[in-house]
């Protein structure tokens, strides 16, 4: 027996087999069971999602002789099944569009029925046929025989003449929804006995865009491929499909504007054969999840992305740069059609994403002779003699990665002190005096002094992942300066930077004392430790230390971890903030006046 394709063999026999079109299933059930079939029908809509398998089936009910229409059981359903049924007649316009095959049909119309109740004629894609095919036709679709009924389908509705439209009833199919899709293909899996990952279902009833022949078609392409067990690799790796981390990935990207890195994972997609057009969309609805979800909180109305795949995008993106994004990828896709090679307009649209330099006046300023004064100033020194005769210290970040968080660190287990107790307490630990170098603001009086116990604690938890997180999602601080609510507290600490950090404790570098003086200070930690929460998505106990006294500290703990000396770790506590009522609010002479003269209703908030 000849092979036969999933579509053919599972098109749906029964009415209640058909996936989606509920609203057009319930009609013509309704008509079968009341007997007022009408004598042309026409069903409009995409392709694959049900036109010509309703009509046949609609051809079996008004045919069909068992008590539930169709049956599919009866003499009658099973020749129309078979397309074998002398009564019901399948044309195809696009090969009978004549006048001449029209006037064939119409003599032909006159006969009655040999075997069933109804002669049905089927004419697909009848937006191809002539407007004389269709004038022929007019009359005979306007006053056919009782015994005739005309079922009309076509992919483009606006081509038939609307002399032939209304003499119709007009039923209009839609896309079918993924989960209408997914749910048949599970059918036909189980009953095909083959195994498939509910993602590569998805992914496959997303490529079909809501046609069922499509996405059955497609499933059949994916098993040949692999019919052992089929997952969301091989469907992207048949359709040329970048992973939803890969996109997220490359969005990112896009928001650090590096350009470079940017065109070489396109050029490294292109070569793994990427759809521009597709690529184009999905980033597009991942953009619009990420406005859907900042605005709403709610995941359950998302279209794309998961709890898991928020959190990889969200904390790095506004609205605004998502809405931004939006506008130049549609502003590329709309052009795609111009053009053999959508992928030019493709790259033009990451350029004008990544651009960071902007046009500037180039002003031509002539030169004027000075004639040359002598200066009793003294001669200024070169800066590269500065330079030589000052010594070069390596970044923080640097040294903090490659000799204090590494790996021995992360999973050290903290041994019995090696040293009897009074061999340690004879080795005094120092105390890191935090000099004021520039004036403090105006709301510390005084340098804050930090206990360096509550430093080396973080150090001997701290792990390397933990930073590396941290350290990436830093530089989202300075896009919160321009949102009046967050700019307080980004501007503290978008100068500062991340050098350690523990579960649930982080240490911040920072060049100038007064940044740290800021940080530290105890009216300022519950807003910072609000913002910091919102930016790096869990709390953490934060200390600030200025760079200099930093080096120090790093210091110190690399000589107590060489002789086996480092504390034990316990419970991170910061006894400059924890010595403080942080809910307590000094009040000015109006606010003690409001509060005196209305109770506690009133209700204070900082500008």
């Amino acid at each position: 027996m000849a092979y036969k394709t999933l579509y053919r063999v599972y098109r749906p026999q029964r009415f209640e087999d058909v996936a989606g079109q509920e609203h057009i299933i319930t009609t013509l059930r309704h008509a079968v069971e009341e007997n007022k079939i009408a004598h042309a029908y026409l069903f409009c809509g995409p392709r694959g999602t049900g036109k010509t398998t309703i009509a046949k089936l609609l051809a079996k009910a008004i045919n069909c002789t068992g008590d539930i229409k169709p049956c599919d059981e009866c003499e009658n359903c099973k020749e129309i099944t078979l397309g074998s049924h002398p009564d019901v007649i399948e044309i195809d316009a696009a090969s009978n569009n004549g006048v001449d095959e029209v006037r064939s049909l119409i003599e032909k119309v006159k006969y009655a029925p040999t075997q069933g109740k109804y002669k049905v004629y089927i004419i697909d894609e009848v937006h191809m046929m002539s407007t004389g095919a269709f004038n022929a036709l007019l009359k005979t679709l306007e006053e056919p025989p009782a015994h005739v009924v005309f079922i009309l389908a076509t992919t483009e509705p606006h081509k038939i003449l609307p002399t032939i439209i209304s003499r119709c009833q007009r039923f209009d199919f839609t896309k079918l929804s993924m989960l209408d899709i997914v749910n048949r293909m599970k059918k036909v899996i189980t009953e095909e006995h083959y195994q498939c990952d509910d993602e590569a279902l998805e992914m496959i009833a997303k490529l079909a865009d809501g046609g069922m022949r499509d996405a059955l078609s497609i499933l059949e392409q994916c098993l040949a491929f692999n019919d052992q067990h089929l997952t969301i690799q091989d469907v992207n790796q048949i359709y040329g499909i970048v992973s939803l981390e890969n996109k997220i990935d490359f969005i990112k990207i896009l928001l650090s504007k590096d350009m470079k890195k940017s065109l070489s994972m396109l050029e490294e997609m292109k070569m793994n054969g990427i759809d521009i057009k597709r690529l184009t969309l999905d980033l597009v609805d991942i953009l619009k999840d990420i406005v859907i979800y900042r605005n709403t909180q709610d995941e359950s109305i998302l279209f794309v992305l998961s709890k898991f795949y928020l959190d990889m995008i969200v904390p790095y993106i506004t609205c605004e740069e998502a809405l931004t994004f939006i506008d130049i990828l549609m502003e590329a896709s709309e052009k795609y059609s111009k053009v053999i090679n959508p992928s030019i307009y493709f790259e033009l649209a990451i350029l004008k994403i990544c651009n960071q330099i902007k046009d500037e006046k180039v002003i031509h300023v002539e030169t004027v002779a000075v004639p040359k004064v002598e200066s009793p100033i003294q001669e200024i020194p070169k800066v590269a003699e500065i330079q030589a005769s000052e010594p070069i210290e390596e970044p923080v970040e640097e040294i903090l990665a490659e000799e204090i968080i590494d790996d021995s660190i992360q999973e050290e287990v903290i041994p019995e002190p090696i040293l009897e107790q009074e061999e340690i307490e004879q080795e005094e630990i120092p105390t890191f005096e935090f000099e004021q170098k520039e004036e403090v603001q105006s709301q510390v009086d005084e340098n804050i002094q930090i206990d360096p116990d509550d430093i080396m604690n973080i150090l001997v938890q701290a792990k390397r992942e933990i930073l590396e997180n941290i350290q990436e999602r830093w530089p989202i601080i300075k896009r919160y300066l321009a949102n009046l609510n967050t700019a307080k507290s980004a501007g503290m600490l978008c100068d500062g930077a991340a050098v350690a950090a523990c579960p649930g404790g982080l240490i911040i570098s920072f060049e100038f004392q007064p940044a740290v003086n800021a940080v530290n200070y105890y009216k300022n930690y519950k807003q910072l430790s609000s913002f910091l929460t919102e930016i790096l998505g869990q709390e953490y106990r934060f200390i600030a230390v200025q760079q200099d006294d930093w080096l120090k500290i790093r210091s110190h703990f690399i000589e107590l971890k060489k002789k086996g000396q480092l504390p034990q770790p316990h419970e991170l506590t910061l006894k400059h903030i924890d010595s403080h009522d942080l809910d307590y609010v000094d009040l000015n002479e109006a606010q003690e006046f409001a509060l005196k003269l209305f109770g506690d209703i009133v209700e204070f908030k900082e500008d």
